[in-house]
Protein backbone atom coordinates (compact mmCIF):
# COMPACT_ATOMS: atom_id res chain seq x y z
CA UNK A 1 0.00 0.00 0.00
CA UNK A 2 1.32 3.47 -0.72
CA UNK A 3 1.90 6.07 1.49
CA UNK A 4 -0.61 8.35 0.42
CA UNK A 5 -2.91 5.57 0.99
CA UNK A 6 -2.35 4.57 4.12
CA UNK A 7 -2.55 8.43 5.16
CA UNK A 8 -6.12 8.64 3.41
CA UNK A 9 -6.69 5.41 4.98
CA UNK A 10 -5.56 6.77 8.40
CA UNK A 11 -7.25 10.09 7.79
CA UNK A 12 -10.60 8.14 7.38
CA UNK A 13 -10.08 6.25 10.68
CA UNK A 14 -9.47 9.48 12.55
CA UNK A 15 -12.62 11.16 11.17
CA UNK A 16 -15.07 8.08 12.12
CA UNK A 17 -13.31 8.00 15.43
CA UNK A 18 -14.42 11.73 15.96
CA UNK A 19 -18.13 11.04 14.58
CA UNK A 20 -18.78 8.29 17.45
CA UNK A 21 -17.02 10.36 20.02
CA UNK A 22 -18.82 13.17 18.97
CA UNK A 23 -22.33 11.10 18.83
CA UNK A 24 -21.04 9.54 22.18
CA UNK A 25 -20.31 12.79 24.11
CA UNK A 26 -23.82 13.95 22.63
CA UNK A 27 -25.59 10.86 24.29
CA UNK A 28 -22.93 11.44 27.88
CA UNK A 29 -24.74 15.18 27.49
CA UNK A 30 -28.50 14.46 26.95
CA UNK A 31 -27.94 11.77 29.46
CA UNK A 32 -26.71 14.43 32.08
CA UNK A 33 -29.07 17.17 30.66
CA UNK A 34 -32.12 14.22 31.96
CA UNK A 35 -30.55 13.35 35.08
CA UNK A 36 -30.01 16.87 36.39
CA UNK A 37 -33.49 17.93 35.00
CA UNK A 38 -34.51 15.12 37.67
CA UNK A 39 -32.59 16.08 40.15
CA UNK A 40 -33.24 19.73 39.84
CA UNK A 41 -37.05 18.83 39.81
CA UNK A 42 -36.49 16.64 43.10
CA UNK A 43 -35.26 19.16 44.82
CA UNK A 44 -37.62 21.72 43.79
CA UNK A 45 -40.21 19.55 45.26
CA UNK A 46 -38.37 19.07 48.16
CA UNK A 47 -38.13 22.94 48.46
CA UNK A 48 -41.91 23.37 47.81
CA UNK A 49 -42.86 20.31 50.17
CA UNK A 50 -40.34 22.26 53.13
CA UNK A 51 -41.67 25.56 52.08
CA UNK A 52 -45.36 24.99 52.50
CA UNK A 53 -45.50 22.78 55.45
CA UNK A 54 -43.97 25.03 57.69
CA UNK A 55 -46.38 27.94 56.63
CA UNK A 56 -49.85 27.90 58.21
CA UNK A 57 -53.31 30.10 57.69
CA UNK A 58 -52.59 31.30 61.37
CA UNK A 59 -49.17 33.28 60.27
CA UNK A 60 -49.31 36.72 59.75
CA UNK A 61 -48.62 37.23 56.31
CA UNK A 62 -51.44 34.65 55.18
CA UNK A 63 -54.37 37.00 57.51
CA UNK A 64 -53.03 40.43 55.88
CA UNK A 65 -53.74 39.01 53.04
CA UNK A 66 -51.21 41.84 51.24
CA UNK A 67 -52.13 42.69 47.21
CA UNK A 68 -51.99 45.50 44.89
CA UNK A 69 -54.20 46.87 41.83
CA UNK A 70 -52.21 45.44 39.09
CA UNK A 71 -52.83 41.67 40.97
CA UNK A 72 -56.42 42.49 41.44
CA UNK A 73 -56.84 43.28 37.71
CA UNK A 74 -54.91 39.83 36.88
CA UNK A 75 -57.08 38.34 39.04
CA UNK A 76 -59.88 39.52 37.06
CA UNK A 77 -58.40 38.55 33.97
CA UNK A 78 -57.84 35.15 34.78
CA UNK A 79 -60.87 34.34 36.42
CA UNK A 80 -62.69 35.51 33.62
CA UNK A 81 -60.47 33.56 30.90
CA UNK A 82 -60.89 30.25 32.65
CA UNK A 83 -64.63 30.36 34.85
CA UNK A 84 -62.08 29.18 37.72
CA UNK A 85 -62.84 31.38 41.20
CA UNK A 86 -60.05 33.70 42.42
CA UNK A 87 -58.70 30.85 44.74
CA UNK A 88 -57.24 28.37 42.23
CA UNK A 89 -55.00 32.01 41.53
CA UNK A 90 -54.28 33.03 44.55
CA UNK A 91 -53.83 30.14 46.45
CA UNK A 92 -49.95 29.38 44.17
CA UNK A 93 -49.47 33.51 44.37
CA UNK A 94 -49.23 33.09 48.08
CA UNK A 95 -46.99 30.17 48.09
CA UNK A 96 -44.88 31.81 45.69
CA UNK A 97 -44.54 34.37 48.74
CA UNK A 98 -46.80 36.72 47.69
CA UNK A 99 -49.80 38.12 45.57
CA UNK A 100 -47.98 38.39 42.09
CA UNK A 101 -47.95 37.29 38.21
CA UNK A 102 -44.86 34.97 38.19
CA UNK A 103 -41.85 36.32 37.22
CA UNK A 104 -41.36 36.23 33.47
CA UNK A 105 -44.59 35.93 32.41
CA UNK A 106 -45.77 38.82 30.44
CA UNK A 107 -49.12 37.55 30.10
CA UNK A 108 -51.50 36.43 32.48
CA UNK A 109 -51.93 33.09 31.51
CA UNK A 110 -54.54 29.91 33.17
CA UNK A 111 -51.41 27.20 32.07
CA UNK A 112 -49.08 28.87 34.19
CA UNK A 113 -50.77 29.14 37.31
CA UNK A 114 -51.97 25.24 36.90
CA UNK A 115 -48.58 24.72 36.52
CA UNK A 116 -47.56 25.72 39.46
CA UNK A 117 -50.38 24.36 41.30
CA UNK A 118 -49.51 20.94 40.12
CA UNK A 119 -46.39 21.35 41.46
CA UNK A 120 -47.53 22.71 44.63
CA UNK A 121 -49.59 19.57 44.86
CA UNK A 122 -46.76 17.25 43.92
CA UNK A 123 -44.39 19.21 47.04
CA UNK A 124 -46.95 18.83 49.58
CA UNK A 125 -50.62 17.63 48.38
CA UNK A 126 -52.26 18.57 52.53
CA UNK A 127 -50.64 21.91 52.82
CA UNK A 128 -51.51 23.10 49.30
CA UNK A 129 -55.46 22.22 49.91
CA UNK A 130 -55.15 23.14 53.51
CA UNK A 131 -54.39 26.71 52.24
CA UNK A 132 -56.50 26.68 49.10
CA UNK A 133 -59.59 25.92 51.95
CA UNK A 134 -58.56 29.27 53.65
CA UNK A 135 -58.87 31.18 50.59
CA UNK A 136 -62.03 29.35 49.09
CA UNK A 137 -63.69 30.62 52.22
CA UNK A 138 -62.53 34.47 52.27
CA UNK A 139 -62.79 34.81 48.58
CA UNK A 140 -64.61 32.38 46.15
CA UNK A 141 -68.32 32.88 47.75
CA UNK A 142 -67.75 37.29 47.10
CA UNK A 143 -70.46 38.69 44.43
CA UNK A 144 -70.91 42.16 45.23
CA UNK A 145 -69.62 45.03 46.65
CA UNK A 146 -71.68 45.30 50.40
CA UNK A 147 -73.09 48.80 49.88
CA UNK A 148 -75.59 49.72 46.67
CA UNK A 149 -74.38 53.55 46.84
CA UNK A 150 -71.02 54.56 45.27
CA UNK A 151 -68.38 56.86 46.85
CA UNK A 152 -67.61 54.40 50.13
CA UNK A 153 -64.68 55.38 51.43
CA UNK A 154 -61.85 53.03 53.01
CA UNK A 155 -58.76 52.24 53.46
CA UNK A 156 -56.40 48.96 54.64
CA UNK A 157 -56.83 49.38 58.69
CA UNK A 158 -55.97 45.90 59.29
CA UNK A 159 -54.79 45.75 62.78
CA UNK A 160 -54.40 49.46 62.87
CA UNK A 161 -54.90 50.29 66.91
CA UNK A 162 -58.35 50.31 69.00
CA UNK A 163 -58.86 51.48 72.40
CA UNK A 164 -62.64 50.76 73.34
CA UNK A 165 -62.92 47.92 75.62
CA UNK A 166 -59.16 47.58 75.66
CA UNK A 167 -56.39 48.20 73.45
CA UNK A 168 -56.58 45.30 70.47
CA UNK A 169 -56.10 45.40 66.75
CA UNK A 170 -58.21 46.26 64.28
CA UNK A 171 -59.77 43.43 62.56
CA UNK A 172 -61.45 44.74 59.72
CA UNK A 173 -62.22 47.48 57.13
CA UNK A 174 -64.76 50.62 57.53
CA UNK A 175 -66.49 51.68 54.87
CA UNK A 176 -67.34 55.47 55.42
CA UNK A 177 -69.77 57.26 53.34
CA UNK A 178 -69.79 60.73 51.42
CA UNK A 179 -72.22 61.93 54.05
CA UNK A 180 -72.64 61.18 57.73
CA UNK A 181 -75.87 59.80 57.74
CA UNK A 182 -77.50 57.22 59.35
CA UNK A 183 -80.43 54.83 58.27
CA UNK A 184 -79.55 56.24 54.78
CA UNK A 185 -77.25 53.73 52.90
CA UNK A 186 -78.31 50.74 52.09
CA UNK A 187 -75.87 47.62 52.93
CA UNK A 188 -76.58 44.23 51.57
CA UNK A 189 -75.02 40.51 51.43
CA UNK A 190 -71.83 39.87 49.74
CA UNK A 191 -72.19 36.50 49.18
CA UNK A 192 -75.18 33.75 49.86
CA UNK A 193 -74.92 31.99 53.26
CA UNK A 194 -76.88 31.23 56.26
CA UNK A 195 -77.74 33.75 58.86
CA UNK A 196 -75.05 32.51 62.59
CA UNK A 197 -75.59 35.62 64.75
CA UNK A 198 -77.39 38.58 64.85
CA UNK A 199 -78.61 41.55 66.86
CA UNK A 200 -76.66 43.36 69.05
CA UNK A 201 -73.06 43.13 70.18
CA UNK A 202 -71.35 46.07 72.41
CA UNK A 203 -68.81 46.44 70.30
CA UNK A 204 -70.37 46.25 66.72
CA UNK A 205 -74.05 47.65 67.81
CA UNK A 206 -76.54 46.31 65.24
CA UNK A 207 -74.60 43.38 63.41
CA UNK A 208 -75.32 40.04 61.51
CA UNK A 209 -72.91 37.69 60.48
CA UNK A 210 -73.44 35.37 57.89
CA UNK A 211 -71.98 31.76 56.78
CA UNK A 212 -71.13 31.33 53.37
CA UNK A 213 -71.32 27.82 51.76
CA UNK A 214 -67.48 27.66 51.28
CA UNK A 215 -67.02 28.34 55.34
CA UNK A 216 -66.41 31.88 55.29
CA UNK A 217 -68.00 33.97 57.79
CA UNK A 218 -69.42 37.71 56.95
CA UNK A 219 -69.61 40.48 59.70
CA UNK A 220 -71.61 43.49 59.05
CA UNK A 221 -71.54 46.15 62.43
CA UNK A 222 -72.71 49.11 63.34
CA UNK A 223 -76.01 48.85 61.42
CA UNK A 224 -78.71 51.59 62.24
CA UNK A 225 -81.63 49.14 61.59
CA UNK A 226 -82.50 45.38 60.20
CA UNK A 227 -84.04 45.05 56.59
CA UNK A 228 -86.35 42.86 57.90
CA UNK A 229 -87.32 40.59 61.10
CA UNK A 230 -84.34 38.40 60.21
CA UNK A 231 -83.83 34.97 62.48
CA UNK A 232 -80.64 32.85 63.07
CA UNK A 233 -80.88 30.19 60.35
CA UNK A 234 -82.07 32.03 57.67
CA UNK A 235 -81.00 31.42 54.34
CA UNK A 236 -80.03 34.97 52.50
CA UNK A 237 -78.89 35.39 48.99
CA UNK A 238 -75.72 37.72 47.78
CA UNK A 239 -77.09 40.86 46.82
CA UNK A 240 -80.26 40.71 49.40
CA UNK A 241 -80.48 43.78 51.59
CA UNK A 242 -79.63 44.10 54.86
CA UNK A 243 -80.02 46.79 56.91
CA UNK A 244 -78.41 50.57 56.38
CA UNK A 245 -75.42 51.77 57.88
CA UNK A 246 -75.76 53.39 61.09
CA UNK A 247 -73.08 54.59 64.14
CA UNK A 248 -74.36 52.00 66.42
CA UNK A 249 -72.10 49.97 69.26
CA UNK A 250 -69.55 51.10 72.45
CA UNK A 251 -72.01 50.43 74.71
CA UNK A 252 -75.79 49.07 75.90
CA UNK A 253 -78.39 48.23 73.39
CA UNK A 254 -79.23 51.07 71.71
CA UNK A 255 -76.27 53.39 72.34
CA UNK A 256 -75.47 55.66 68.85
CA UNK A 257 -73.24 58.52 68.51
CA UNK A 258 -70.09 57.11 69.47
CA UNK A 259 -68.22 57.80 66.11
CA UNK A 260 -69.36 58.82 62.39
CA UNK A 261 -71.86 56.35 60.20
CA UNK A 262 -70.06 53.59 58.56
CA UNK A 263 -70.33 50.03 57.93
CA UNK A 264 -67.61 47.48 59.68
CA UNK A 265 -66.92 44.69 57.32
CA UNK A 266 -64.84 41.40 58.69
CA UNK A 267 -64.02 38.44 57.19
CA UNK A 268 -64.17 34.90 59.57
CA UNK A 269 -62.32 31.34 58.84
CA UNK A 270 -62.18 28.16 60.66
CA UNK A 271 -59.11 26.19 59.80
CA UNK A 272 -57.76 23.05 61.98
CA UNK A 273 -56.17 25.26 65.05
CA UNK A 274 -58.76 28.10 65.32
CA UNK A 275 -63.06 28.25 65.16
CA UNK A 276 -62.71 31.61 64.13
CA UNK A 277 -59.81 33.39 62.64
CA UNK A 278 -59.87 36.93 61.37
CA UNK A 279 -58.20 37.27 58.17
CA UNK A 280 -57.92 41.22 56.16
CA UNK A 281 -60.77 42.02 54.18
CA UNK A 282 -59.92 44.84 52.65
CA UNK A 283 -58.44 43.29 49.30
CA UNK A 284 -61.45 41.22 49.02
CA UNK A 285 -63.42 44.58 48.92
CA UNK A 286 -61.26 46.20 46.98
CA UNK A 287 -61.71 43.17 44.33
CA UNK A 288 -65.40 43.34 44.58
CA UNK A 289 -65.68 47.23 44.03
CA UNK A 290 -63.89 47.07 40.90
CA UNK A 291 -64.72 43.39 39.52
CA UNK A 292 -67.88 42.19 40.74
Amino acid sequence: MSVSRRMKKGAGCVHGDMKIRSAYFCTLLLILAVLCGNFSGIVYRKTVSSRISVLEPEDDAFRSMQADESWLRALSVLCQESGNPPSEFITPSMLLGEFRVPSGILRFRIEDYLRLRYLFLRGSRQSYEKFQRAYQAAWDDVVCFPVEEAGMAYENSWMFERNYGGKRGHEGTDLMPPRNLSGYYRVVSMTDGIIEKIGWLEKGGYRIGIRSPSGGYYYYAHLDSYAEDFHVGEALEAGQFLGYMGDTGYGPEGTRGQFDVHLHVGIYIRTDRTEELSVNPYWVLRYAELYK
